[in-house]
Protein backbone atom coordinates (compact mmCIF):
# COMPACT_ATOMS: atom_id res chain seq x y z
CA UNK A 1 0.00 0.00 0.00
CA UNK A 2 0.87 3.31 -0.77
CA UNK A 3 1.43 6.00 2.15
CA UNK A 4 -1.08 8.83 2.32
CA UNK A 5 0.80 12.24 1.15
CA UNK A 6 0.18 14.92 4.16
CA UNK A 7 -0.80 17.87 2.82
CA UNK A 8 0.01 21.09 4.91
CA UNK A 9 -2.59 23.36 3.86
CA UNK A 10 -1.37 26.82 3.95
CA UNK A 11 -3.92 29.11 5.95
CA UNK A 12 -5.54 32.02 3.37
CA UNK A 13 -4.54 35.74 4.96
CA UNK A 14 -7.60 38.34 4.92
CA UNK A 15 -7.45 40.70 3.06
CA UNK A 16 -8.83 43.04 5.00
CA UNK A 17 -6.71 42.84 7.88
CA UNK A 18 -5.09 46.18 8.82
CA UNK A 19 -1.61 46.96 8.89
CA UNK A 20 -0.29 47.55 12.42
CA UNK A 21 1.08 51.27 11.93
CA UNK A 22 4.62 51.62 12.16
CA UNK A 23 6.29 52.58 15.62
CA UNK A 24 7.68 56.37 14.45
CA UNK A 25 11.12 57.01 16.14
CA UNK A 26 12.07 59.48 17.97
CA UNK A 27 14.32 62.30 16.13
CA UNK A 28 17.71 62.67 18.08
CA UNK A 29 18.26 66.02 20.06
CA UNK A 30 20.09 68.60 18.64
CA UNK A 31 21.81 71.05 20.81
CA UNK A 32 21.76 74.46 19.51
CA UNK A 33 24.57 76.84 21.62
CA UNK A 34 25.14 80.58 21.47
CA UNK A 35 28.46 80.57 21.08
CA UNK A 36 29.41 84.35 21.17
CA UNK A 37 27.22 84.17 24.72
CA UNK A 38 28.97 80.99 26.02
CA UNK A 39 32.84 82.73 25.31
CA UNK A 40 31.61 85.75 27.00
CA UNK A 41 31.54 84.31 30.11
CA UNK A 42 34.29 84.24 32.42
CA UNK A 43 33.66 80.98 34.22
CA UNK A 44 33.49 79.23 30.62
CA UNK A 45 36.95 80.78 29.39
CA UNK A 46 38.56 80.04 33.36
CA UNK A 47 37.47 76.53 32.79
CA UNK A 48 39.04 75.88 29.47
CA UNK A 49 42.48 78.07 30.75
CA UNK A 50 42.60 75.94 34.29
CA UNK A 51 42.20 72.73 31.98
CA UNK A 52 44.38 72.87 29.10
CA UNK A 53 46.00 76.55 29.41
CA UNK A 54 46.17 79.85 27.22
CA UNK A 55 46.87 78.11 24.49
CA UNK A 56 44.21 75.61 24.69
CA UNK A 57 41.85 78.33 25.01
CA UNK A 58 43.52 79.57 21.50
CA UNK A 59 42.78 76.23 19.89
CA UNK A 60 39.41 74.87 21.26
CA UNK A 61 38.33 78.84 20.08
CA UNK A 62 39.39 78.47 16.64
CA UNK A 63 38.13 75.22 16.36
CA UNK A 64 34.81 76.49 17.25
CA UNK A 65 34.74 78.88 14.55
CA UNK A 66 36.31 77.05 11.68
CA UNK A 67 34.97 73.48 12.40
CA UNK A 68 36.46 70.00 11.80
CA UNK A 69 40.31 70.43 11.25
CA UNK A 70 43.09 68.39 9.75
CA UNK A 71 45.92 68.00 12.74
CA UNK A 72 48.47 69.38 10.55
CA UNK A 73 46.72 72.29 9.21
CA UNK A 74 44.94 73.32 12.48
CA UNK A 75 49.06 73.39 13.96
CA UNK A 76 49.93 75.12 10.86
CA UNK A 77 47.46 77.56 11.13
CA UNK A 78 47.80 78.37 14.69
CA UNK A 79 51.52 78.68 14.21
CA UNK A 80 52.81 75.76 16.33
CA UNK A 81 56.18 74.13 15.30
CA UNK A 82 54.53 70.70 14.29
CA UNK A 83 51.40 68.76 15.40
CA UNK A 84 52.78 67.01 18.42
CA UNK A 85 53.35 70.37 19.64
CA UNK A 86 49.42 71.19 19.50
CA UNK A 87 48.89 67.58 20.76
CA UNK A 88 49.26 68.13 24.04
CA UNK A 89 46.34 70.70 24.52
CA UNK A 90 44.13 68.58 21.95
CA UNK A 91 44.71 65.74 24.53
CA UNK A 92 43.41 67.68 27.51
CA UNK A 93 40.54 69.17 26.38
CA UNK A 94 40.04 65.40 24.83
CA UNK A 95 39.65 64.18 28.47
CA UNK A 96 37.09 66.46 29.19
CA UNK A 97 35.38 65.73 25.93
CA UNK A 98 35.72 69.64 24.76
CA UNK A 99 37.03 68.07 21.56
CA UNK A 100 36.80 65.27 19.62
CA UNK A 101 38.35 63.47 16.97
CA UNK A 102 38.19 60.58 13.70
CA UNK A 103 41.15 59.26 12.14
CA UNK A 104 41.49 58.35 8.21
CA UNK A 105 43.96 57.04 6.28
CA UNK A 106 44.69 56.82 2.62
CA UNK A 107 46.08 53.83 1.06
CA UNK A 108 46.82 50.39 2.87
CA UNK A 109 50.52 51.97 4.22
CA UNK A 110 49.36 55.48 4.99
CA UNK A 111 49.47 57.02 8.44
CA UNK A 112 46.43 57.96 9.98
CA UNK A 113 45.57 61.32 9.47
CA UNK A 114 43.47 62.53 12.67
CA UNK A 115 40.98 65.40 12.44
CA UNK A 116 39.14 67.36 15.20
CA UNK A 117 36.30 69.15 16.00
CA UNK A 118 35.00 70.90 18.97
CA UNK A 119 32.50 70.34 21.27
CA UNK A 120 30.86 73.60 23.16
CA UNK A 121 27.80 72.25 24.52
CA UNK A 122 29.98 69.87 26.71
CA UNK A 123 31.37 72.82 28.21
CA UNK A 124 28.38 74.06 29.22
CA UNK A 125 27.32 70.65 31.01
CA UNK A 126 30.26 70.76 32.72
CA UNK A 127 30.24 73.82 33.79
CA UNK A 128 26.63 73.27 35.09
CA UNK A 129 27.46 70.39 37.07
CA UNK A 130 29.71 72.06 39.05
CA UNK A 131 26.84 74.61 39.93
CA UNK A 132 24.85 71.84 40.24
CA UNK A 133 27.30 70.04 42.59
CA UNK A 134 28.30 73.03 45.20
CA UNK A 135 24.63 73.66 45.46
CA UNK A 136 24.22 69.66 46.69
CA UNK A 137 26.99 70.53 48.98
CA UNK A 138 25.17 73.95 50.37
CA UNK A 139 22.47 72.07 51.58
CA UNK A 140 24.42 69.57 53.05
CA UNK A 141 26.17 72.07 54.89
CA UNK A 142 22.95 73.72 55.63
CA UNK A 143 21.54 70.56 57.55
CA UNK A 144 24.82 70.63 59.53
CA UNK A 145 25.09 74.24 60.24
CA UNK A 146 21.76 73.95 61.84
CA UNK A 147 22.96 71.02 64.49
CA UNK A 148 26.40 72.87 65.10
CA UNK A 149 27.55 75.58 66.38
CA UNK A 150 30.55 77.87 64.32
CA UNK A 151 33.33 80.24 65.30
CA UNK A 152 34.70 82.90 62.84
CA UNK A 153 38.21 84.12 62.57
CA UNK A 154 37.33 88.03 61.85
CA UNK A 155 40.82 88.76 60.05
CA UNK A 156 40.88 85.80 58.04
CA UNK A 157 37.60 85.05 57.35
CA UNK A 158 38.11 81.01 58.11
CA UNK A 159 35.18 79.35 59.88
CA UNK A 160 35.66 76.48 62.68
CA UNK A 161 33.17 73.67 64.11
CA UNK A 162 33.06 73.47 67.91
CA UNK A 163 35.89 71.06 68.16
CA UNK A 164 38.15 72.87 65.99
CA UNK A 165 37.38 75.98 67.62
CA UNK A 166 38.50 74.18 71.39
CA UNK A 167 41.38 72.50 69.83
CA UNK A 168 42.65 75.35 69.57
CA UNK A 169 41.72 77.22 72.43
CA UNK A 170 39.45 79.64 70.30
CA UNK A 171 42.02 81.26 68.24
CA UNK A 172 42.60 81.13 64.63
CA UNK A 173 44.85 78.57 63.32
CA UNK A 174 46.71 80.77 60.36
CA UNK A 175 46.75 83.88 62.26
CA UNK A 176 46.41 83.27 65.95
CA UNK A 177 43.54 85.46 66.14
CA UNK A 178 40.42 85.29 68.72
CA UNK A 179 37.38 83.58 67.34
CA UNK A 180 34.36 84.77 67.60
CA UNK A 181 30.99 82.81 67.80
CA UNK A 182 28.49 82.76 64.37
CA UNK A 183 24.80 82.52 64.73
CA UNK A 184 23.55 79.86 63.12
CA UNK A 185 21.11 82.51 61.29
CA UNK A 186 24.25 84.33 59.81
CA UNK A 187 26.21 80.84 58.29
CA UNK A 188 22.69 79.39 56.73
CA UNK A 189 21.86 82.68 55.48
CA UNK A 190 25.35 83.10 53.50
CA UNK A 191 25.12 79.87 52.30
CA UNK A 192 20.81 80.33 51.17
CA UNK A 193 22.74 83.37 49.30
CA UNK A 194 25.16 81.18 47.75
CA UNK A 195 22.62 78.81 46.48
CA UNK A 196 20.47 81.83 45.21
CA UNK A 197 23.28 83.05 43.22
CA UNK A 198 24.13 79.53 41.80
CA UNK A 199 20.76 78.97 40.44
CA UNK A 200 20.73 82.46 38.79
CA UNK A 201 23.62 81.67 36.80
CA UNK A 202 22.35 77.97 35.87
CA UNK A 203 19.45 80.13 34.76
CA UNK A 204 21.87 82.48 32.76
CA UNK A 205 23.79 79.38 31.52
CA UNK A 206 20.17 78.02 30.15
CA UNK A 207 19.84 81.14 27.61
CA UNK A 208 22.61 79.53 25.69
CA UNK A 209 21.96 76.85 24.61
CA UNK A 210 18.12 75.43 22.67
CA UNK A 211 17.28 71.46 21.82
CA UNK A 212 15.72 70.85 19.02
Amino acid sequence: MKAKKHIVRKKKVSKNRKKEPAIKQPKPQKVIININKLLSLEEAIKYVVDLSGEKGLEVFKYLIARGPMEENALAKKLKFEKANAIRKFLYKLYTKNLVSYTKKKKGAKAWYTYYWKASPERLVFLIQKEYEDEIKQAKKSIDLNKANDFYICETCNRQYELKQALENDFRCANCNGVLKHMETSQVVGEKENRIFFLNEKIRKLSEIFKIK
